[in-house]
């Protein structure tokens, strides 16, 4: 196996600089040698480092994001994009240890690690990213939330949804160390709330025209209906390629 030419390697440094969320998902991933398919991951706990590092950089994406949604669509889908993009620079990063190991170098990179890797990045961004801004927004944006999806304000059932986020947002960042089953109820949970969220937006646009940028925008195509179906999907692999290993 070849290894990474430099100047990707330079761009994948820059890009993790600017979004770390790749690079400490491969960090986490070489500490705890989740390479190894046979790791027994349920004897596996997350370090001081790995908590610190994984809420650091979770944090700094609220921040990435604050600033992407100021640019409108275009800033929503570019922050989605980071997701995929994040994902690469953690699968460079893995090529290149592969590589660069004298006895690995003659093999083939294990295609099973890359759905995991895609996989993670949408658990880590995708889940726990979102869910713990939803918190926070049913929480202390609840008005502004509400106003934006075109209901009514003041209603208990958001704190009610904010604490749903919460407790989510939770799994999926345990979801990083214990996988495989938990992987499992994490993104079967966000998936059917995320379908059954596009069907009460979509029923809202069809019954009371209600075409709000929070009802009817790119959270109802990009989050509601197309993470769910992404996360299915690879998950769905990455169930598939466990079995054959």
């Amino acid at each position: 196996m070849k290894q990474i030419p430099k100047f990707i390697l330079i761009l994948k440094k820059v890009y993790d600089i600017i979004i770390p969320a790749g690079k400490v998902i491969e960090d986490i991933d070489k500490y705890h040698n989740f390479n190894n398919i046979s790791r027994n991951i349920y004897t596996t706990s997350p370090t001081i480092k790995d908590i610190l590092s994984t809420v650091g950089v979770l944090a700094w994406m609220f921040m990435i994001k604050f600033l992407l949604d100021l640019l409108g669509v275009y800033g929503e889908i570019s922050f989605f994009l980071l997701i995929p993009l994040s994902a690469l620079s953690h699968l460079i990063g893995d090529i290149n240890t592969y590589a660069k190991d004298e006895k690995l170098r003659e093999s083939k990179f294990p295609k099973t690690r890359i759905v995991e890797i895609f996989l993670i990045q949408f658990i880590y961004i995708g889940i726990a990213f979102f869910s713990f801004r939803g918190f926070i927004g049913h929480t202390f944006l609840a008005d502004s939330i509400a106003s934006g999806i075109g209901w009514s304000t003041g209603s208990p059932f958001q704190t009610e949804l904010a604490f749903y986020h919460l407790g989510l947002g939770v799994a999926a960042m345990v979801a990083i160390w214990k996988r495989d089953s938990l992987w499992i109820g994490v993104i079967y949970s966000k998936a059917i709330f995320l379908f059954g969220a596009a069907g009460v937006h979509i029923w809202d646009i069809i019954v009371n025209s209600n075409f709000s940028p929070g009802n009817a925008g790119t959270i109802l195509y990009l989050n509601d209906l197309l993470i769910p179906v992404i996360l299915l999907l690879l998950l769905h692999i990455h169930l598939k390629n466990r079995k054959e290993v």
